[in-house]
């Protein structure tokens, strides 16, 4: 296959050698320090690969297939990934992922660690054991998600509903831990 990638390194150069891309397949890849906000990356399938320090602000994953894939230190602001094929196994670690949306995605044992989820959009999503230590969670919505199992100890300004959303067995740090009671509307001495 003309357009098939394996264990192969890329830096911005490199990348933009390849475009424009079209259903390209890239297996245990990695991308370094590459802005990837004019590149149309939909249609195309990403395994086991690796995104450091990239820039994907407001990319479109339309039909992609993002499978175990890890972004370290990326922007991904604004990014729908609910338009892609399959969002499977992912781990973002030190990112800027501030008014992404996962709406209704399942993203079991999804890691999202030291990052910024300002504004994201979680509604209805399954994140059944996923992992949100130390992110920035203010105004990311959560309504109606399945956090059961997870763990968002150190996580920060979140606003979780338990009534609305399944927190079963999560874990939670305090002091932030009280913001789970403000949907009750009580007063806490």
């Amino acid at each position: 296959m003309e357009n098939y990638f394996e264990e192969q390194h890329f830096d911005e150069a490199a990348f933009c050698s390849l475009l424009p891309l079209k259903a390209s397949e890239f297996i245990n890849c990695s991308f370094h320090f590459i802005d990837f906000t004019t590149i149309n990356l939909a249609l195309n399938k990403f395994l086991e690969c690796q995104f450091i320090n990239c820039n994907l602000s407001n990319v479109s994953f339309k039909s992609a297939i993002l499978r175990d894939v890890h972004f370290h230190k990326c922007k991904l602001i604004g990014v729908n990934f609910t338009e892609t094929q399959s969002l499977t196994n992912p781990k973002f670690e030190e990112s800027l992922l501030d008014y992404a949306s996962f709406q209704g995605l399942n993203l079991t044992g999804g890691s999202f660690l030291d990052c910024s989820l300002k504004d994201s959009d979680f509604y209805e999503t399954n994140l059944f054991k996923a992992n949100f230590k130390k992110s920035t969670l203010s105004q990311a919505s959560f309504n109606r998600a399945n956090l059961s199992q997870a763990d968002l100890r150190e996580a920060l300004d979140y606003s979780i509903d338990p009534r609305e959303t399944n927190i079963k067995r999560a874990k939670f740090s305090m002091p932030e831990a009280l913001c789970l009671l403000s949907s009750f509307e009580i007063e806490i001495d």
